[in-house]
Parts: C-alpha cells; sequence; structure tokens
C-alpha cells in the first residue's frame, strides 16, 4: 500500500485524495460531453456537476461520522477537519449525488433520462480510478481469506480479499455493457433512460455480493450498511425499469390474461 502518492516541495500528495480528484474530473467531463451531445444546457449541466458533488461530498462524509462514531468521540470539531480525521462513505455520497441529481433536473425541467444514460457511461469510468486510491490508501479492506490470488493490505493482519480489483472488474466490465446497451438503445429507439436503469439494477446486483468479502463495523439483520443502500437502488431500478422498459404495458395485460385463464380454470373445476 502507498497511502502518500508522492510530495511536492515537501507537501505529501495523499494517495486517496489524488486519485478522488482524477475521478471527478473524469466523471465531470464523460457527464458534460455526453449531457451535451443530447442538448442539454451547458449552465444546467454545470449546475447538476457542482450542486451532486457538494451534496456527494456532505452527506459522504456524515454517512461516514455516522458509522464510525468512535473516531470522533474526542471533539467533533474533527467531523469538518477532514485533513486530520479522514473518511468518506462512498454508498452515501452516490445516494446523495443522486438524489441531488434527481431534484435538479426537475427543477431545471432537464430530463432525467438523459442524466441516466450519461450516468450510467461517467460514473464507471471515474469510480475506478477512486478504487485504485481506495486500494493504495487501503481505505477498504477485504476479508481474511485463503486463496492465491489474495493481497495484503497495510496495517491489517493476515492476507485478504482484494475486493479493488473486484470491484474494477465489475466497473470495467458494467461499462462494456452500458456501450453495447447503448448502441442498441440507438439502434432500436429504446425509450431514453433505459440504459441507466440498467446499469444501477447491475451494479446493485454486483456490487452487494462484493459486499460479503468486505470486512464492515456496521450490520443489520446479517447485511451491512452498503448492502442495505444497495438493496434500496435495486428495489428503486426495478421500479425504473418497470416504467422505463415498458413494464405497465406488457406485464399487466400478461397478468391479466393469466388470472382470467386461473379463473376459468378453477370455474370449471368447481361447475362439472
Amino acid at each position: 500500500m502507498q497511502p502518500i502518492l508522492f510530495s511536492i516541495a515537501g507537501i505529501p500528495v495523499f494517495s486517496l485524495g489524488f486519485f478522488l480528484v482524477v475521478a471527478w474530473l473524469v466523471f465531470s467531463f464523460i457527464f458534460w460531453k455526453l449531457l451535451y451531445r443530447v442538448g442539454v444546457e451547458e449552465k444546467r449541466i454545470f449546475d447538476l456537476t457542482f450542486y451532486a458533488t457538494l451534496a456527494a461530498l456532505i452527506v459522504s462524509r456524515v454517512t461516514f461520522v455516522f458509522v464510525h462514531p468512535s473516531l470522533f468521540s474526542g471533539s467533533w470539531l474533527k467531523v469538518a477537519a477532514i485533513w486530520v480525521q479522514p473518511g468518506f462513505s462512498l454508498y452515501g455520497g452516490l445516494v446523495g449525488g443522486i438524489a441531488t441529481v434527481v431534484y435538479l433536473s426537475r427543477k431545471y425541467k432537464v430530463r432525467l433520462a438523459f442524466v441516466l444514460d450519461a450516468w450510467a457511461l461517467a460514473f464507471p469510468v471515474a469510480l475506478m480510478f477512486g478504487k485504485i486510491g481506495s486500494l493504495l490508501d487501503a481505505t477498504e479492506v477485504g476479508r481474511e481469506v485463503q486463496v492465491p490470488w489474495a493481497i495484503s493490505y497495510g496495517g491489517h493482519v493476515g492476507t485478504r480479499h482484494p475486493v479493488q480489483f473486484y470491484e474494477i472488474g465489475v466497473l470495467l466490465f458494467l461499462l462494456i455493457i452500458s456501450i453495447i446497451l447503448g448502441r442498441r438503445a440507438v439502434r432500436e429507439k429504446w425509450p431514453y433512460g433505459l440504459v441507466g436503469v440498467w446499469f444501477f439494477l447491475l451494479f446493485s446486483i454486483f456490487m452487494f455480493i462484493i459486499e460479503f468479502m468486505k470486512e464492515s463495523v456496521v450490520y443489520a439483520m446479517r447485511l451491512n450498511l452498503n448492502q442495505w443502500i444497495l438493496v434500496a437502488m435495486f428495489a428503486e431500478s426495478i421500479g425504473a425499469f418497470y416504467v422505463r422498459g415498458g413494464g405497465r404495458e406488457t406485464l399487466r395485460p400478461t397478468l391479466r390474461r393469466l388470472g382470467g385463464a386461473l379463473y376459468a380454470k378453477i370455474k370449471r373445476t368447481h361447475n362439472p
């Protein structure tokens, strides 16, 4: 592990901070490019990016403090002093960012479907850089395991699941799937937003599984906090898929036909 990436004039540049900045720059550029391509005003793209970033930072910090209250018991001033007690929650920030984007999209009359599709391509690329910083800084640690590909995290005993490598692999896979689905959406004229819904659906499933391989401090009914957030994300994705994917137009008639057939069968059984 390498928590300090390099130094400039004796000032250390931390790995996590450096790669988080890179991740934000990558996300902002791809997000802007994709939304601008579909006709969203640059001013609105800037507003969405700026306020979503601000909300993500605040909510991710608050979530981290909630999960690790013992780190702040000496002085709650450390909540604001990130340089003294660093720490953010990825999924807390993701929820804060998405909620802000949804609210502002409605306020500024930007089609949320455009935003979801852009997120499906921008977010996995950016998060891959963030995971590199997480690996070097050992901010997320896998459970102890004895497998050939296990690694050692600085300051932690034993060999462990290289969870960041798992996540980078998943993110790369989801990026490829999003690109393929995006091309298919154009060719087959899918509703806007459906690619984004597919991304969040698959993201929540894969990341939920990887969470079982991480160490965590907060559990409820055998699931950690991140997993409950991912469960909620999966449920929201299913609901959005039902709406954007034509579920109301296809499932309802099917269910009615099945219900009618079942009713007719029962009726024949009771009336020979």
